[in-house]
C-alpha cells in the first residue's frame, strides 16, 4: 500500500486529484493533505468529510508560516505515513494508472531493489506541452526517512525535488522514469502568489545557488526531524 502526501496552498484542484487517485484502484492507504492557508483552504470541511467516506484522508494545516514552503509541507505529512511506500504528489497532478502498475511490477519482481520512481514526463492540460516532473516521487518510506526527507532551507519551491533525488542517489537509491502524468494548468498569478520573492526566476536563482552549495559538500540530509520539532501545525481530520 502507498501513503500519499500532497502539499497544497490555495489549490482547488486537490479534490480532483484525490478523486482521481481513488478511481485508480486499491493502491492507496492514507492520503495526507498538508495545507498552508487556513483562511482560504484548498478544500472545505464538507469536501473533506465526503472524501473521507471513500479513502483514509488526513488534513493538516501548517500554521505560523508567512510563506508556503513545499519541503515543510512534505516533511510534516510524512509524520503520518504508516505504509511501506510513500508517494509525493503535487496538488494539481493526475498520475496515469500505469505509473503504479509498473512500479509495483518492479518491486514484486525484486522487493529489495533500491529505486525511486518519477514520471517520464508531465503533460500540460491546456496546451499539451510536455515537461519534466521531478517533484512527483514514489519510493519506500524507509528511504525517505534515511535521508531525513526534504530540505526546508529552500525557499517556497524549486530545486527541493532535485536536491531530494540527488541525496537518494548518495545512498544508492536509483532514480527511474516511468509512465506519465497530466498537470492541471493554471495561470502564472496562481503559480506565484504564495511565495517569498517578487518573481519565480528570483526564487529559483536563490534555490539553485543553495543547491550548488549543499552538493559541493555532498550534503546527505534534509530537515525532516527539525521540522517535526519546530513547525506548528493543526490537524483538521486524521
Amino acid at each position: 500500500m502507498i501513503d500519499v502526501i500532497i502539499p497544497a496552498t490555495n489549490k482547488k484542484e486537490v479534490e480532483k486529484v484525490i478523486n482521481h487517485l481513488i478511481s485508480l484502484g486499491d493502491f492507496f492507504g492514507k492520503i495526507i493533505i498538508v495545507d498552508f492557508d487556513k483562511s482560504f483552504p484548498s478544500m472545505n470541511f464538507k469536501q473533506i468529510e465526503e472524501l473521507n467516506n471513500h479513502v483514509d484522508l488526513s488534513y493538516i494545516f501548517v500554521t505560523e508560516q508567512t510563506y508556503f514552503n513545499k519541503s515543510i509541507a512534505i516533511n510534516i505529512g510524512y509524520e503520518l505515513v504508516v505504509n511501506e511506500y510513500v508517494l509525493i504528489c503535487d496538488a494539481d497532478v493526475l498520475l496515469d494508472k500505469t505509473f503504479f502498475e509498473i512500479a509495483f511490477d518492479v518491486w514484486t519482481t525484486n522487493q529489495f531493489i533500491e529505486c525511486v520512481f518519477s514520471p517520464e514526463f508531465v503533460i500540460e492540460s491546456d496546451n499539451g506541452e510536455v515537461r519534466k516532473g521531478p517533484g512527483i516521487c514514489l519510493l519506500k518510506s524507509a528511504h525517505f526517512k534515511k535521508v531525513a526527507g526534504y530540505s526546508s532551507d529552500y525557499l517556497g519551491w524549486g530545486m527541493e525535488d532535485v536536491d531530494f533525488l540527488k541525496r537518494l542517489e548518495y545512498i544508492d537509491v536509483e532514480p527511474r522514469k516511468i509512465a506519465h502524468a497530466i498537470h492541471l494548468s493554471h495561470s502564472d498569478e496562481v503559480r506565484t502568489r504564495n511565495y517569498h520573492c517578487d518573481s519565480v526566476s528570483q526564487m529559483r536563482l536563490k534555490n539553485r545557488q543553495l543547491f550548488s552549495q549543499k552538493h559541493e559538500s555532498h550534503n546527505l540530509y534534509g530537515t525532516l526531524f527539525d521540522d517535526f520539532k519546530h513547525v506548528c501545525r493543526e490537524v483538521c481530520l486524521c
